[in-house]
């Protein structure tokens, strides 16, 4: 039995694949790991080159199927992993040679059971990107769920991740979690908070994943309108902490997030011209926003400026981003 099953979600991504495999394949030590390449139904050649990179490297399983997305690829991959400690990559990004061994060193902490590491951007060529990093405000062993309120405070994406991260198996397993799959985007954020549940995650500060941005991408193209989904992924982390004893700073923090992100997501989509193809997307997402106004305008760490921005938009967001976009283009003006 494997120690550690590396699980790599393969969609047509036939330009980096071989070098994503390869950084996984370098690995120290014993070769007590299986990685998995799950092809998502790629209609270019990554099919044919992970059966290739299959024959040439020990360790390596391919699994065929039909095209079901990301979160269906990594569900596939957890459920034919063998080893007792997870791991995820994505196709066209690379590792560094020593990140499990690094990761598995610290779960070995007592009462810990997933580790994390610090993460940079490259671009398509392979080249670092500057001022883009995922990083961790507080290192070392911590309430997993400090994680997400980290994120809900700075941004930070460092918890919120699932390819920064060594998982105990069973953290999967014993909990009965899968990725959901009617999620595009942000679906592997959308489930950690229940991973994350009564566990201790030791949160290291080494650069040890390198993420790639190209054109095209997910993440980079302009605002596609799968990225809604976040709202949804933010919406089900507020709930859920707004349930928990314990947790009320958590859901103040999911509050102030939920706001920032919609009004963020609106202005994004404007600026990207496709704001009135998502406009209904958006008005379905409204009524949570509407529902926690009350909070929105209690919160204490919201200035009042923010809080009478929020009011005047749920009110009528068309005339408060409007008058918003008008004022700030009359700004830049006077400042030229």
């Amino acid at each position: 039995m494997p120690q550690f099953s590396i699980i790599v979600p393969v969609y047509n991504v036939q330009n980096y694949l071989a070098a994503c495999v390869k950084s996984v394949a370098e690995q120290p030590g014993p070769r007590d790991w299986e990685c998995i390449l799950v092809d998502d139904g790629s209609t270019d050649t990554s099919g044919q080159i992970c059966d290739v990179l299959a024959a040439e490297i020990p360790g390596l399983r391919v699994l065929h199927q039909q095209n079901g997305g990301l979160a269906n690829a990594r569900n596939t991959g957890l459920d034919n992993a063998c080893g007792d400690y997870i791991g995820i990559v994505d196709s066209d990004d690379l590792i560094e040679p020593a990140m499990f061994e690094t990761l598995y060193n610290a779960v070995q902490q007592p009462g810990v059971r997933l580790a994390a590491c610090a993460a940079d951007c490259i671009d398509a060529e392979g080249r670092r990107i500057e001022g883009r990093s995922v990083t961790i405000r507080q290192p070392g062993v911590r309430d997993a769920q400090e994680l997400l309120l980290e994120a809900f405070q700075t941004g930070s994406f460092y918890g919120p991740l699932s390819w920064n991260k060594l998982f105990d198996a069973r953290l999967f397993k014993e909990k009965g979690i899968h990725y959901d799959e009617t999620m595009l985007f942000g679906d592997d954020a959308s489930v950690l908070h229940r991973v994350f549940e009564g566990e201790r995650c030791n949160c290291l500060t080494d650069v040890l994943y390198h993420y790639r941005t190209r054109a095209g991408q997910i993440t980079t193209a302009g605002f596609p309108p799968r990225k809604t989904d976040d709202l949804r992924m933010y919406w089900e982390w507020l709930q859920y902490f707004s349930a928990r004893p314990g947790r009320e700073e958590y859901y103040e923090w999911a509050v102030v997030r939920y706001w920032r992100i919609f009004y963020q997501f609106w202005c994004q989509s404007d600026a990207a011209g496709n704001l009135p193809e998502l406009k209904p997307k958006f008005m379905a997402h409204k009524k949570h926003l509407d529902a926690i106004l009350p909070d929105i305008l209690s919160s204490r760490h919201l200035p009042l400026g923010e809080k009478l921005r929020a009011a005047a938009f749920c009110a009528s967001p068309t005339l408060t981003y409007g008058a918003a976009a008008a004022w700030g283009r009359l700004h830049k003006r006077k400042g030229k």
